[in-house]
């Protein structure tokens, strides 16, 4: 059954869009600025958040999968990696809704973006929002360290945002516009690259 908006997730959608933004903008015209990257790194532990909040909310559970897939499918081109994040937050997903598939699902994660790691890092942030909030901090942090230091253990950063009880007052978000806006603004930047070349 869908939820009400709220202001928390909206607030989180919007840090997961504008860090995203900076972090593509590093890598597609700016790849010597490290700092940009570093900041990108909020954007992916948002989009795992934004995913469970989405698999709950959802109305119509098979429409919400498929339009992630498809929007995965439809990014293809313009993402650096193939099977691109989109695909890991799908397979992220099913694991939430059909939790008997755990292990299946987490084979198959090992083929996208993010990998292991990501599908893993979901679930520490569903653990930590939805059963054991000091478990789950625990498990985000094992996991960075798991698969070895480097910017990506910035991500860490994003878990005081998962943590608040409310959000900031920010303009509300198209309902679809978080996905949408991952392939486009892609698309945009490739072609700014491209031009710049």
């Amino acid at each position: 059954m869908s939820k009400p908006f709220d202001d928390k997730l909206n607030t989180i959608k919007w840090i997961g869009i504008l860090t995203m933004a900076i972090d593509h903008i590093g890598y597609f015209l700016f790849p010597g600025l490290i700092w940009m990257r570093m900041i990108g790194r909020l954007a992916f532990p948002c989009f795992l958040y934004s995913t469970i909040e989405g698999t709950e909310r959802t109305s119509n559970y098979k429409k919400y999968i498929s339009r992630l897939f498809l929007l995965g499918v439809l990014s293809m081109p313009v993402t650096p990696n193939t099977i691109n994040v989109l695909f890991l937050l799908g397979i992220f997903s099913l694991s939430l809704k059909y939790k008997k598939y755990f292990f299946i699902l987490l084979f198959i994660s090992f083929f996208a973006e993010y990998s292991i790691y990501g599908f893993l890092f979901g679930w520490a942030i569903y653990w930590m929002t939805r059963e054991e909030r000091l478990q789950g901090i625990a498990g985000s942090l094992v996991i960075q360290l798991m698969f070895g230091f480097s910017i990506q253990a910035l991500s860490i950063l994003a878990i005081p945002f998962f943590l608040m009880k409310k959000g900031i007052k920010l303009p509300h978000l198209p309902r679809y516009f978080f996905y949408w806006f991952y392939p486009l603004h892609q698309a945009v930047l490739l072609a700014i690259a491209w031009y710049l070349s």
